[in-house]
């Protein structure tokens, strides 16, 4: 049965709950309300989970369920899974990431000749950008997986206000193989978060990526870099994303109950 009232969805009293909700504000509320009366959740929701990550996650031990946001960030590359494995492996003291599928689609394009206009319509035709793609070609979108991914590297997620973006429009020279970067670095405690379009990255990681391609680059504190890269846009690599969280709370659900 269709829904769409959040209220009546939990009604039913579902074990788990997949939240892909395009707004911050109602997907957070979602989450929120969705640990409380007890389900698991994964979100594919960056502007939701951003808005207070270790919040969720307070709730989510607090209630004893688990929330997953994996399919947030990088749609088929593990970012998440990238920087936890980091951090795990020591102190992590920065990233660099293209982590708008949509933006380095429109770049390849603006970068081959095409026209604005045209280089957006192609991404609309492609699946990748939405009608209003203002969250995208202002940077909002990778200002939202910044501060998660920051939450993930140190502990703390940047303010709103603290990360600042610079813009796609028909003014951008795309040429010279330019990125849109997304970053944050920690240095004598202070986090440096940024979104910005530059081709001075310097790595074949970012300026070989295609089409949609993300990647990620997590530097450790002794020395130590962790890569990945993988599709970043379209509705298979998030829908692969979000089915890998869903898969991993049903293991760690079996494992709970001694059934692995």
């Amino acid at each position: 049965m269709f829904t769409a009232d959040a209220d009546e969805l939990l009604s039913r009293k579902p074990d788990i709950v997949l939240e892909a909700l395009s707004e911050g504000e109602a997907g957070h509320a979602l989450i929120r309300a969705a640990l409380e009366a007890g389900c698991d959740v994964a979100s594919a929701n960056k502007q939701a989970v951003s808005r207070d990550p270790g919040g969720l996650q307070d709730l989510a031990k607090l209630k004893k369920k688990r929330v997953f946001w994996s399919a947030s960030v990088g749609g088929g590359a593990p970012m998440v899974e990238t920087v936890r494995a980091a951090r795990a492996a020591g102190e992590v003291v920065g990233f660099e990431a293209v982590l708008n599928g949509t933006v380095n689609f429109m770049l390849e394009r603006l970068g081959d000749g095409a026209a604005f206009s045209e280089a957006l319509a192609d991404a609309r035709a492609a699946g990748f950008a939405e009608e209003d793609p203002s969250s995208d070609l202002e940077g909002l979108d990778a200002a939202a997986k910044v501060r998660l991914l920051a939450f993930e590297a140190f502990g703390v997620s940047p303010a709103v206000e603290d990360v600042p973006r610079d813009h796609l429009t028909e003014a951008t020279d795309a040429s010279g193989g330019v990125r849109q970067l997304g970053a944050a670095y920690l240095k004598d405690g202070a986090i440096t978060p940024s979104v910005s379009l530059s081709a001075d990255h310097g790595d074949p990681l970012f300026s070989n990526l295609r089409g949609e391609g993300n990647a990620l680059k997590v530097y450790g504190a002794d020395g130590r870099v962790w890569r990945c890269r993988g599709r970043g846009a379209g509705r298979w690599a998030t829908t692969e994303s979000i089915m890998a969280d869903l898969a991993e709370i049903v293991r760690l659900r079996r494992a709970d109950a001694g059934l692995n």
